[in-house]
């Protein structure tokens, strides 16, 4: 099921980017952005553990004012969450802990705002909101919002080398972890 949704969100950003992008009019504003990175999670509740797992990202977005853009963001990051448990067993035997690692995902489509910090448009931060997946095994949508900052360097006429650094807040109980850092460098054009 998340397969399906992570596929539809990524079909949902390319057709965006295709409509924007051949739009003659607005192709002098509008950009997209594809980017992948790690990611830093909550703590995990007692008797687990989450690794550092990686992101991917691709963003499409326009060019509003001088200072401010939006831009629709479909994301995916994955790491493995690891449960310790003491398998059911008569005593004396079985006295060690055994462990389940198995492999987790949130999944994301989020609306955000980005404003320049200087003039040049090298810093900026950012914000928004949208909807997460968290885990395979769920197929509960959740709200969420986030927030970050980055730094685009420009490179040529259009291309930006991009790193950004965004904290995502899943609203409501989940499987997965509460919120999570993307740290994310890609390019813009």
């Amino acid at each position: 099921m998340i397969l399906f949704r992570s596929s539809s969100t990524a079909c949902i950003a390319i057709g965006l980017a295709c409509h924007l992008i051949c739009a003659p009019a607005a192709s002098a504003q509008t950009f997209v952005e594809l980017g992948g990175g790690w990611t830093y999670l909550a703590p995990a509740p007692a008797g687990e553990s989450y690794s550092r797992g990686f992101n991917i990202r691709a963003s499409v977005g326009r060019q509003i004012a001088p200072h401010f853009r939006w831009r629709i963001d479909a994301f995916r990051s994955e790491f493995d969450a690891t449960r310790q448990y003491y398998p059911p067993c008569p005593p004396p035997g079985c006295t060690h802990l055994y462990y389940e690692t198995r492999s987790v995902s949130v999944t994301g489509l989020t609306a955000n705002g980005l404003v320049n910090v200087d003039p040049r448009g090298v810093v900026y931060v950012t914000g928004g909101a949208g909807l997460y997946a968290a885990d395979a095994t769920s197929s509960e949508l959740h709200l969420g919002v986030s927030a970050g900052a980055g730094i685009a360097v420009p490179l040529g006429a259009r291309l930006r080398a991009v790193v950004e650094g965004r904290w995502h807040g899943l609203l409501g109980a989940t499987d997965g972890p509460p919120w999570l850092v993307p740290i994310t460098v890609g390019l813009r054009f």
